[in-house]
């Protein structure tokens, strides 16, 4: 039977939910190096400089393994690679617990990031084929929360395992979470060929699309409209990382909290992030739907959100108060994060369904540098200021002066006007992974 026009059937819902777990791990694998943060510097005496070093190194291989994951999950298929990549950083987590040494850690940190490298990117290119553009944005966004939800249901938990059973014990309970996510992910998601019907619509569309020469593969890449889509995901990993790596510490040293209640307050952006991609992106999908405008649904809410978080990092930086700048500093994380969101969405109108994988994967390589950069010149500068809070403040606002840059510029100057007009036959999700 012909599924109707806008709706989503029950494949493409077990496909998301699938989807979310992963997200969900993928970044409770990541948020256990901040928890962990001061055990493992005090054991192996780090310096913060070089703290900042672990968590840049995660990226180093990041962003070439996104785009090889694209390009490769658009001649395979997204399942195949998919399970790869998942084994590859479950095993890594196993590994983790052998660590000894500075030089160990970031090896371990380096192939880990390979290995999730793709995740982020597959994720939301196969989601998008289950989906009808009108409800890319919600749809995409019960993919994406499963990050901050990874972190906020994880940080309890991990921190528990942590402060009782010692931070390699955390390590253990992911790798092997990992490893049974694979069995459901191989049994659950099969490969399907693509139908004659799936396979005329996306010659159609590409015929379409590649009508004028910014529609094309190579034109959207090079061009201002993906280019500043992918500097607000620069943004975003830049201060989605320093709330990894960083802001547990903060906390802990800088405004003193205990260890029961950073327990408890770790968790509370992730859970903001994750109520907030919700709302925004029910509201970009409205505004969408009214106006078939990518412009008005997409790029000012994303230009708008990424303002206010801005300003949010801004002030919290300054709070004398604890609670204020908990909360301060939590909105400007979770409205940071609105481009993971965002982002994808609005690619899916710059390019041809048969290259999401290779353009999603460009997106998450560029997005992912401000992961190498922002956690190491955070380091750099609490090491190098007068005291650890100033450090941590001036990090926190040059944090939120990026933010606020390069949103303002994809407000002003992404206006993909002509992908708008003609990517118009691409309604139906393909169902294809």
């Amino acid at each position: 039977m012909e599924q109707r026009k806008g709706t989503v059937s029950k494949k493409a819902w077990l496909i998301i939910f699938l989807l979310f777990l992963l997200t969900v791990i993928s970044n409770a694998d990541k948020a256990i190096i901040g928890f962990a943060s001061v055990s493992i510097m005090k054991e192996l005496g780090l310096t913060p400089e070089q703290w900042g070093g672990v968590g840049s190194v995660f990226f180093l291989l990041y962003s070439l393994a996104a785009v090889l994951g694209g390009s490769v999950a658009d001649k395979i298929g997204a399942k195949k690679v998919i399970a790869g990549m998942v084994a590859v950083w479950s095993i890594v987590q196993f590994s983790t617990i052998f660590v000894s040494s500075f030089a160990y850690l970031l090896v371990t940190r380096i192939i880990l990031g390979a290995g999730e490298g793709p995740s982020y990117s597959l994720a939301m290119t196969a989601a998008s084929k289950y989906l009808p553009k009108e409800k890319l944005g919600i749809g995409l966004t019960l993919v994406s929360v499963g990050g901050p939800l990874g972190v906020a249901v994880s940080a309890p938990v991990l921190m528990h395992l942590i402060m009782n059973y010692g931070w390699r014990s955390a390590f253990i309970a992911t790798g092997a979470v990992g490893l049974i996510w694979i069995m459901v992910w191989i049994w659950a998601a099969k490969e399907k060929a693509v139908t004659t019907e799936v396979a005329a619509e996306v010659k159609e569309t590409s015929n379409v699309t590649s009508a004028g020469n910014e529609t094309k593969f190579t034109s959207v890449l090079f061009s201002r409209n993906f280019i500043f889509v992918a500097l607000c995901g620069f943004a975003t990993y830049w201060s989605f990382t320093i709330g990894l790596n960083w802001l547990p510490n903060y906390l802990e040293n800088v405004r003193k909290l205990s260890e029961e209640t950073l327990s408890i307050v770790v968790a509370l952006p992730w859970i903001m992030i994750t109520l907030s991609q919700i709302t925004f992106s029910s509201i970009s999908d409205r505004i969408y739907h009214r106006t078939k405008s990518v412009v008005k649904g997409r790029v000012f809410v994303l230009g708008s959100v990424m303002s206010v978080g801005a300003i949010s990092y801004f002030f919290g930086a300054i709070a004398a108060s604890n609670i204020l700048a908990i909360a301060l500093l939590s909105l400007g994380l979770t409205f940071g994060c609105i481009s993971l969101v965002m982002g994808p969405a609005i690619l899916v109108d710059l390019v041809s369904p048969k290259h999401q994988g290779k353009i999603q994967g460009w997106f998450m390589a560029i997005t992912s540098l401000g992961g190498i950069v922002g956690p190491y010149v955070t380091g750099w500068l609490i090491e190098n200021s007068s005291s650890q809070a100033a450090g941590f403040h001036y990090a926190f606002q040059l944090c939120g002066l990026i933010l606020l840059v390069f949103g303002g510029l994809v407000w002003l100057i992404v206006r993909p006007k002509k992908i708008e007009n003609t990517v118009t036959v691409n309604t139906k999700p393909s169902n294809v992974i």
